[in-house]
């Protein structure tokens, strides 16, 4: 499944050091508005991204509904969505915003617990290590509705 993720998803593996599980889970990209935005983190020092991500520009049919939407959202999120739509791509965010927006448009979205819950289911990570890696993003400042995976995740993997 190819999804792309907004600046909250990625930035969340990447405060832990852990992108190589988002990368490894599901098929992202991203936009050059939400690169804009990492790269703003990075030069703050919050954290070091040392993955490649593929970047989807921005095409015609899709510049419409970007101008449209941010005018109510950020960059990085007007243009997740508009891509996501247009494309018919899943959304990886954690902004309650623009998960309200997708779910009322039909957009498919999901976000960092989602993730880590298909991460486990997959294999890629054990349940304890996911429960650990969100303790470590909720420390970082997540600010996530659960505190642990454990009623997400019917996997073997929950050793």
């Amino acid at each position: 499944m190819e999804v792309i993720a907004n600046t909250t998803v990625i930035s969340n593996f990447a405060l832990i050091s852990r992108l190589d599980v988002l990368m490894n889970t599901v098929k992202v990209c991203t936009t050059d508005q939400v690169v804009e935005e990492l790269k703003a983190c990075i030069e703050r020092g919050f954290f070091k991204i040392d993955i490649e991500i593929e970047i989807a520009e921005i095409g015609e049919e899709e510049k419409d509904t970007f101008s449209k939407l941010k005018e109510r959202l950020g960059k990085g999120e007007a243009s997740c969505l508009a891509i996501g739509m247009h494309r018919g791509l899943n959304v990886l965010t954690d902004d309650f915003d623009v998960r309200k927006f997708a779910q009322r448009t039909g957009i498919p979205v999901s976000g960092t617990i989602g993730v880590l819950v298909k991460a486990v289911e997959k294999g890629i990570i054990s349940m304890e290590e996911g429960n650990e890696m969100l303790r470590k993003m909720i420390e970082k400042g997540f600010y996530s509705p659960i505190e642990t995976l454990d009623k997400f995740c019917w996997s073997e993997n929950k050793k």
